[in-house]
């Protein structure tokens, strides 16, 4: 019994996962086919993620979306939470597959372990271990080899990709650490429910929703729906339902499967050839981060 709850629970993880990387190729096509921006795309994901979050709160968990809003520090930490841990997360992983492609932004963002590490050994004083040091370094040399192809002298892509990149794995790491007050307090769904509603303020001020710039048909709805609703929303209540019945440390290395499957999909739908020093990196990426989470 227990072994098919657990398997339950890391089918929910691995389908969230999934969402999430396919989100990502549906942004691409966006980008690239029908000509979207990134800041239109991240407008209308964070307002309409934001708004059935917070529905699934009131009508499902049948709880009051408003008890955040009863103290100034929880207030100043929701906003915190939307503008740095929501919009930004949102933007700098959009502008970077806009800029480069969805396997580079996702193989960035996945590097967040990295930074949540520095942070607590500077925050705890503690000096790393040779082994962590060996982990960390090998992780900035993969991101090398990713972003040269084996070409130290010059980027294969835009210097722009690279730098906004690094600062998506960075927003990812504040998501990570900021609210973790605020989500024992009032629960994961209603925390990021605000925080994708408050971010979406941000959004549509730089770009309303409105506002359309692309090709409108129907395909490119659908990828809107794809990216918006499935690789958003939903994934995330998946994820939050795989936590019944795994851990949080398990769903999080199953989360792991997202840049193996931007990769994979990336070659099949978008024919992107790796050289083997790229895969050389993602491989040392990829394994690198994966020791690193079990040492958080």
């Amino acid at each position: 019994m227990k072994t098919k709850v657990r398997l339950h629970g890391m089918l929910l993880a691995s389908l969230a996962s999934s969402l999430w990387s396919i989100s990502g190729i549906s942004g691409e096509i966006l980008f690239k086919e029908f000509h979207f921006s990134s800041d239109w795309l991240v407008s209308v994901r964070t307002a309409v993620s934001g708004i059935l979050l917070l529905m699934v709160v009131i009508f499902i968990e049948k709880k009051s979306i408003f008890k955040p809003f009863k103290r100034a520090e929880d207030i100043i930490g929701i906003l915190l939470f939307g503008i740095a841990g929501i919009y930004f997360v949102q933007f700098t992983y959009f502008r970077t597959i806009e800029l480069s492609n969805v396997s580079f932004a996702t193989i960035l963002q996945f590097t967040a372990p990295f930074f949540i590490f520095i942070y607590e050994s500077l925050k705890n004083r503690k000096v790393p271990s040779i082994s962590t040091v060996i982990l960390l370094l090998t992780t900035i040399l993969g991101v090398v080899f990713i972003a040269t192809k084996g070409n130290f002298s010059n980027l294969s892509g835009s210097t722009d990709a690279l730098l906004i990149g690094i600062a998506s794995a960075i927003m990812i790491a504040f998501y990570s650490i900021q609210p973790k007050r605020l989500l024992k307090k009032y629960g994961s769904i209603t925390v990021v429910g605000w925080g994708m509603f408050v971010g979406s303020f941000v959004a549509n001020i730089i770009h309303p929703f409105w506002k359309i710039e692309g090709d409108v048909n129907f395909e490119s709805v659908i990828q809107v729906v794809i990216v918006v609703i499935l690789g958003t929303a939903i994934a995330y209540l998946i994820y939050i339902a795989s936590l019944n019945y795994i851990s949080s440390s398990l769903a999080g290395i199953l989360t792991a499967f997202e840049p193996i499957l931007a990769a994979i999909l990336s070659v099949i739908i978008f024919k992107l050839n790796f050289s083997p020093i790229e895969l050389l990196g993602f491989l040392m990426v990829f394994s690198s981060i994966f020791l690193l989470q079990k040492k958080l």
